[in-house]
C-alpha cells in the first residue's frame, strides 16, 4: 500500500479534499472504494508535554447513495508506530485487508459524511464534575464514537477544519454538562465573571433532596436590595469587597488545616476530595475550641459576603444567558447544559470551598470590570411553530446561537458550517444516523442539510456565527 507522507504545509484535511476530487472525476469510469494511507503530525498544543503527535490515517472513499461527487468517507486514526508502519508496507491497498488489520489491531474508524457522534470526558470537580462534549485541553479530550471504540476529537478534527469553518487554531463551540453535588455548600459553584466567555445554562435537572420544591438556584448579579443601602455603586462595591476579604482569610485558614489532612495522607492538594472525606475531616477538626470557632466564623461570615449576592430561582427547562462581565455561580444540585464560548479565563471573585486550579481569588479586579446592570434574563425568541416543530431561539450572541427545538414529525437544519446537536428528551433520526437522548452529533455542513425526524424529542442546536 502507497503511504502518503504530508509536509507541513499540506494538512490531512488538503489530502482528502484533493482525493475527493479525483475519486468524483474517475467513478464514472469505476464503482471500486479507493483506499489511502496517510501519515502527518498533529500539533497537541493542548498537551504541554507532547506539543507534536505522529499519526497515521487508513482513508476510505466509496461512491455513496446521494453521488459520485459527495463520497462516503471512513478514517481510522492511529499512533505512526514502527509496528503499524512495517505492516502497511504489507497491505493491499482494498477495503476489505484494511478492515481485516483495523480488526486485528481494534483500530477504531468512523464515517465522516455521517453526523459524528461524539464522546463526553468526565473531569472532576472540588464541587462535582463536568461533562465535555466539545473539550480539548490538558485536563481531557472529547471523542469521537466509532466502530470498534472511539477516537479523540482534536484527530478527527484535522480532517475536517475547512468544513467546520475553523482555522488550525480554532475550537468548536464548547458544550457540557455542569454536574454539581446536591449538598450546600460543596456543589455551589464558583462565584466567577468572564471578560470574553460568553456562556448558556439550560436546566435539565433540580434534585429533589435539595430542593423539595423543584426549584433550583443560580447566584447571578448583585442583590439589588443590598444596593439600595449605599449611596452610590462604589460605596457598594467597597462594602462587598471588605465581606469577601474577611471571609476569605478564614476561607484559607481552613483550607490550610484540610491541606494539612491531604499531606497526611499524600493527596496532592491540588486533588479534589470526596465530601464524605472533607466532612468527616471538619467534624475531627472541631473537636478542638479554637478550630470550632474558626469554622463557625466561616460561616457566619459567608452568610455576610452573600447577602451582597442576587439569588434567582431554577427549575427544568429554565434557560440562563450569562453575559460577558456579568458574576455568577450555579447551586447545587442543579445540572445544566452549557454551550460557550471555547476560551478558557474567568475571574473568581468568591468561593465556599479552596479553589484548587489558582492561588488567588480576582475579587478586587473583577469588581472594576463588573457589568452591575446587565439583564441575563432574555425571552427566547419565536422562529417556526408547525404542527411539526416548534423552535425557538433561546440565546444569541455575538459568536455563537442556540436554539430549543421541539420535535413531533420532522424538521430541516442547514448550517455554512457546523451545528451541534443535542438530544434532551426522546430520540432523532438524521439519515440512518440514530441519536438518542442524552447524546450529542457533530454536523459537518457537509453533512447538512439534512432531515430530522422524530415523533417525540426536545433538542438543542447551537450553531457558531459566519465570518
Amino acid at each position: 500500500m502507497i503511504l502518503f507522507s504530508l509536509d507541513k504545509h499540506t494538512t490531512p484535511a488538503d489530502f482528502l479534499s484533493v482525493q475527493r476530487a479525483r475519486f468524483a472525476d474517475c467513478s464514472a469510469n469505476t464503482q471500486s472504494p479507493q483506499v489511502f494511507t496517510v501519515a502527518f503530525s498533529h500539533n497537541a498544543s493542548y498537551l504541554s508535554e507532547q506539543p507534536q503527535q505522529e499519526l497515521l490515517a487508513f482513508v476510505w472513499l466509496a461512491v455513496s447513495c446521494d453521488s459520485a461527487s459527495n463520497p462516503s468517507i471512513s478514517v481510522s486514526i492511529f499512533p505512526a508506530t514502527t509496528e503499524h508502519l512495517r505492516a502497511i508496507e504489507q497491505l493491499a491497498a482494498e477495503p476489505e485487508a484494511i478492515l481485516a488489520y483495523c480488526e486485528a489491531a481494534n483500530l477504531a474508524h468512523v464515517r465522516l459524511d455521517l453526523p459524528l457522534l461524539l464522546e463526553p470526558i468526565y473531569i472532576p470537580k472540588p464541587w462535582g464534575q463536568e461533562i465535555w462534549y466539545t473539550g480539548i485541553e490538558a485536563r481531557g479530550q472529547a471523542a469521537v464514537k466509532c466502530d470498534r471504540g472511539s477516537l479523540p476529537l482534536p484527530w478527527v478534527l484535522e480532517f475536517l477544519r475547512p468544513q467546520l469553518g475553523l482555522a488550525a487554531t480554532d475550537n468548536l463551540i464548547l458544550l457540557k454538562i455542569l454536574d454539581p453535588l446536591a449538598e450546600a455548600p460543596y456543589g455551589d459553584l464558583y462565584f466567577e465573571l468572564h471578560e470574553q466567555k460568553q456562556e448558556v445554562y439550560v436546566v435539565t435537572h433540580v434534585d429533589a433532596t435539595a430542593w423539595p420544591g423543584g426549584k433550583g438556584a443560580i447566584q447571578l448579579g448583585f442583590n439589588p436590595a443590598a444596593r439600595a443601602n449605599y449611596a452610590t455603586t462604589d460605596d457598594f462595591k467597597a462594602g462587598y469587597l471588605h465581606a469577601v476579604r474577611e471571609y476569605e482569610q478564614t476561607r484559607r485558614a481552613i483550607d490550610d488545616l484540610l491541606d494539612r489532612k491531604k499531606q497526611e495522607l499524600g493527596i496532592s492538594l491540588s486533588e479534589p476530595v470526596a465530601v464524605t472525606q472533607v466532612k468527616l475531616w471538619l467534624k475531627e477538626l472541631s473537636q478542638h475550641p479554637d478550630n470550632k470557632a474558626l469554622i463557625d466564623r466561616e460561616q457566619e461570615l459567608k452568610q455576610a459576603m452573600d447577602r451582597f449576592i442576587a439569588l434567582h430561582p431554577l427549575e427544568v427547562g429554565d434557560v440562563v444567558a450569562v453575559p460577558r462581565l456579568v458574576p455568577h455561580a450555579l447551586q447545587h444540585g442543579v445540572r445544566v447544559v452549557e454551550f460557550q464560548t471555547p476560551v478558557y479565563e474567568r475571574r473568581i471573585l468568591s468561593f465556599g470551598q479552596k479553589v484548587l486550579t489558582q492561588n488567588h481569588w480576582d475579587t478586587e479586579v473583577a469588581l472594576q470590570l463588573v457589568d452591575m446592570d446587565a439583564e441575563p434574563f432574555i425571552s427566547p425568541v419565536q422562529l417556526a411553530h408547525t404542527d411539526s416543530a416548534q423552535i425557538q431561539r433561546i440565546v444569541n450572541f455575538d459568536d455563537f446561537e442556540v436554539q430549543r427545538i421541539v420535535l413531533k414529525g420532522d424538521c430541516q437544519l442547514s448550517v455554512s458550517c457546523y451545528g451541534l446537536l443535542m438530544v434532551l428528551e426522546g430520540s432523532v433520526c438524521i439519515d440512518d444516523t440514530l441519536i438518542a437522548s442524552g447524546n450529542v452529533a457533530l454536523l459537518p455542513a457537509q453533512v447538512t442539510p439534512q432531515v430530522l425526524y422524530s415523533s417525540s424529542a426536545v433538542l438543542l442546536w447551537a450553531i457558531p456565527r459566519s465570518g
